[in-house]
């Protein structure tokens, strides 16, 4: 199904969707931070069932005021910077507007379409807090992180790192819209290249004799 997409109502649409998520979403913040640090936890978790007892399940990720933190049961007296939420969450100020204003063939697909755009958000978010956490203990608390981390993994949570950081707030959040909307935004595409079907010709109109007149009979042999 096309989109129907009219770029000057996208637009205006897109803008009044983006004022109202600004507004809006600052009341949710908290609450949605908290989630983000109970899943973040549970996925760095996962990722320290193995290894040695002094990185196995070492690491302690909670929320506080507006920031996410994290602790090493190592080093308990080593508290690293917390990570700002609205660094994480700003990927959100512009897919929510994104998917809002993208036209919809009826609600339940407009929130179908929505309720997988933030399940994607969250589960990048989650995978860069991980990625940030694992770069502090590889490459940030000195002997500790050469004698338990080899050098391939620690240029792979930099690399991974810087990664996230770079595209998380501005490539993410296009890169899920037009992936929910691959195909209607492909069909649209293709549908305004291809030049308009010419309409098919109508017959011709076959006249019917006049009507008060009859075929003359044969006279009779």
């Amino acid at each position: 199904m096309l989109l129907g997409v009219r770029p000057l109502v996208f637009l205006a649409r897109l803008l009044v969707f983006f004022a109202l998520t600004f507004v809006f979403w600052a009341p949710f913040a908290p609450l949605y931070t908290k989630v983000l640090a109970a899943l973040t936890q549970l996925t760095i978790s996962a990722t320290e069932l193995f290894g040695s007892e002094q990185t196995r399940l070492a690491t302690t990720v909670f929320s506080r005021g507006d920031g996410i933190f994290f602790l090493h049961k190592v080093f308990p007296g080593y508290a690293p910077p917390g990570i700002p939420s609205d660094w994480v969450q700003a990927n959100m100020v512009l897919l929510l507007p994104l998917m809002l204003a993208t036209p919809a063939p009826d609600l339940s697909t407009r929130f179908k379409r929505l309720g997988i755009a933030l399940a994607a958000a969250m589960a990048l978010q989650v995978i860069g807090l991980v990625f940030a956490i694992k770069v502090t203990w590889s490459n940030g608390l000195g002997p500790f992180s050469i004698a338990h981390y080899g050098i391939l993994q620690r240029k792979f949570y930099q690399f991974a790192d810087a990664f996230f950081q770079s595209f998380d707030t501005q490539l993410f959040p296009v890169a899920i819209w037009a992936g929910i909307h691959f195909r209607p935004l492909l069909a649209w595409v293709q549908a305004k290249k291809e030049p308009p079907t010419p309409a098919p010709k109508a017959p011709p109109k076959v006249s019917a004799p006049p009507r008060g007149k009859k075929k003359a009979r044969a006279a009779p042999a």
